[in-house]
């Protein structure tokens, strides 16, 4: 779906009116496999042009979660958060000296806190981490349209040290965030144990002990229970709607992909049906776009003909739009797409950088 013969490829890539669109500075190293990615791609065994489609919008949306989730309100709600439980635990288990509880739950209730306080300092860490790289990119940038190409090969070797200093803090960061959630989830169970093997006694000799306690188990379950509904929302979104999906994070995305200017010179077509010819297929009539730029006309065949995002085959008249590694999609589809990063969502092909990839 579609891919083009490699004649069709060549032409266009011989053609000295192919759009390779202005370059762009690099945001930052190429992205890691993203579990979601991963995930969808091994769940469904399939390799097609439609599930490469999606386990790159899959890729695309864990890094806009990762964005959203460090940014400056979620990161002060995260921290007051649990700021807020370890200052309740304190006060709880200093009201409650003269309570005996019959189980260690008070222990329990102090691991619970210092837990919180752990993730406390490593959200800080990472949020203050990202934006100190966020800065130092801008300065870069800053000092390159100034600067020209003066000592770009030092400014690109300390580009590269910085990336890697970064990403090595990250790596540590992100490695003791997950023991900090192995741990906790060790220590719900602890907890549970411990709140159920104490039963009525617990209850009657440490009422606030005990209620604080499942308190802090029941957000925990709570929690738990909306992150895996959310990830089982996002999946069959992705499988089954996935327009809807590009529709949103084009909403809430800023101007990071292609801009007017360089979607109206990308090659514009009008679907046609052909007459007596397989079902499905048809040709890409060329259409003159803004820019006076008017592609050749190409045929294809039926398993080609259709859209590998909203899953669609082309219907006759439907407009289309084809980027420089040859593949096409439905003109609404890919705009958006593009709007809101400006690379091919099939092999990753950048329209901004020429034939770079990311």
């Amino acid at each position: 779906m579609a891919f083009t013969s490699s004649s069709e490829t060549s032409v266009v890539a011989s053609d000295p009116h192919a759009p390779l669109l202005r370059p762009r500075q690099p945001d930052g190293p190429a992205t890691r496999p993203v579990t979601l990615a991963q995930l969808l791609g091994r769940a469904t065994g399939r390799r097609g042009a439609s599930m490469l489609v999606r386990e790159t919008a899959a890729r695309e949306l864990e890094e806009r979660r990762a964005d959203w989730g460090y940014s400056k309100p979620v990161v002060a709600l995260d921290m007051l958060w649990n700021t807020a439980f370890v200052a309740v635990s304190v006060v709880m288990l200093i009201c409650t000296a003269d309570e005996r509880p019959n189980t260690p739950i008070r222990l329990w209730i102090c691991g619970y806190a210092l837990q919180c306080l752990v993730h406390v300092v490593l959200v800080w860490l990472e949020y203050r981490r990202r934006n100190s790289s966020r800065t130092s990119a801008r300065d870069e940038e800053r000092g390159d349209a100034v600067s020209g190409d003066v000592n770009d090969s030092e400014d690109e070797e300390d580009g590269i040290g910085r990336s890697l200093s970064g990403s090595n803090e990250s790596s540590v960061t992100k490695r003791c965030e997950t023991l900090n959630t192995m741990a906790s989830f060790l220590w719900w169970i602890v907890g549970f144990y411990w709140i159920v093997s104490g039963g009525d006694i617990l209850l009657q000799n440490s009422p606030r002990l005990y209620w604080l306690s499942v308190v802090f188990l029941a957000f925990d379950v709570f929690f738990a229970i909306f992150c895996v509904v959310l990830a089982c929302l996002i999946g069959i979104a992705l499988c089954c709607c996935l327009p809807c999906i590009i529709a949103i994070l084009y909403a809430v995305a800023e101007q990071e992909g292609a801009s007017e200017a360089d979607l109206s010179i990308l090659p514009k077509y009008r679907f046609q049906i052909i007459n007596n010819s397989e079902k499905g297929a048809g040709k890409m009539i060329p259409v003159e776009t803004s820019s006076g730029y008017l592609a050749n006309e190409r045929i294809l065949l039926p398993e080609d003909a259709e859209c590998c995002i909203c899953l669609s085959s082309y219907e006759d008249g439907v407009d289309l739009h084809a980027l420089p590694c040859n593949h096409h999609f439905h003109s609404t589809c890919i705009v958006k797409w593009l709007k809101m990063n400006a690379t091919c969502p099939l092999c990753k092909y950048d329209i901004l950088k020429g034939n770079e990839q990311v």
